[in-house]
């Protein structure tokens, strides 16, 4: 049986929608146009069957079901409210309307899609000319280091008191 690399592994879990038919559908749309693997649910006992499938590598839904995707499986949950932002009215148009960011929202899915390993090595690829990333590497590892020290002065400091 062939291992799988993470990013193989992210690549073939899909997308989980959750939403009403129609809108979900059009999510579903936009991210199959983009190179995503998705699918739908748009029931309570749909989104059960869905996430113990283990096929899903994170969830799209609104905030009033944020809670409970995470209460059935703890996967990244994607907020899709946050993405419409207030339209300028028309002069045709008294009432405000709302619109969209299919860009902001593609963004987000790459974040989260996108193999920690093919971060680290993206940043890796792309060191500063000026070498300010080793010395960030150097000011990171000074930086663990003192909050290690910090953490385990409280505990000591913790164990102390309980005795």
């Amino acid at each position: 049986m062939p291992v799988m690399s993470s990013a193989q592994n992210n690549q073939q879990k899909l997308i989980l929608v959750f939403l009403g038919k129609g809108a979900a559908n059009d999510i579903v749309s936009k991210l199959n146009e983009n190179g995503y693997a998705a699918a739908s649910v748009s029931s309570v006992p749909e989104l059960f069957d869905a996430l113990r499938s283990d096929r899903y590598l994170l969830a799209v839904t609104t905030r009033p079901d944020i809670d409970m995707v995470r209460n059935i499986k703890p996967i990244p949950v994607i907020n899709l409210e946050v993405f419409f932002h207030a339209a300028q009215p028309t002069a045709k148009s008294a009432h405000p309307s709302k619109e969209f960011d299919g860009d902001a929202f593609l963004r987000r899915i790459a974040a989260l899609t996108e193999s920690k390993t093919a971060r680290i090595a993206a940043v890796q690829k792309a060191p500063a000319a000026n070498g300010t990333s080793i010395a960030g590497t150097v000011k990171a590892s000074r930086w663990r280091a003192a909050t290690s020290l910090l953490l385990s002065r409280r505990a000591t400091s913790n164990a102390e008191r309980a005795d």
